[in-house]
C-alpha cells in the first residue's frame, strides 16, 4: 500500500471535498480517501499495482479541481 497527500485547489466548501472523495473512491485500488476542504488536501491510501498517482490526479482534475502538488502521506 502507498499513501499520498495531494494539495487540491478549487474547493469552495465541504461539498466539494465530498465530491472529490467520491470520485477518488471510484478508482480501483483505492483503499481509503479522506478529503479536507479546510486543509485543501486529499489523503489517499492506494494499491500502486491497481492505480497510479497520476491517475488519481487526473480523476480530481476531471472533476474540475486542480492538484497543485503532492507529498508522501
Amino acid at each position: 500500500m502507498n499513501s499520498v497527500v495531494l494539495k487540491v485547489e478549487g474547493m469552495h466548501c465541504d461539498g466539494c471535498a465530498a465530491t472529490i472523495q467520491a470520485l477518488i473512491e471510484r478508482n480501483g485500488g483505492v483503499r481509503k480517501a479522506a478529503v479536507s476542504f479546510k486543509e485543501g488536501e486529499a489523503r489517499v491510501l492506494y494499491d500502486a499495482q491497481s492505480v497510479t498517482e497520476e491517475q488519481l490526479t487526473a480523476t480530481i482534475e476531471k472533476g474540475g479541481f486542480r492538484v497543485a502538488g503532492h507529498s508522501d502521506g
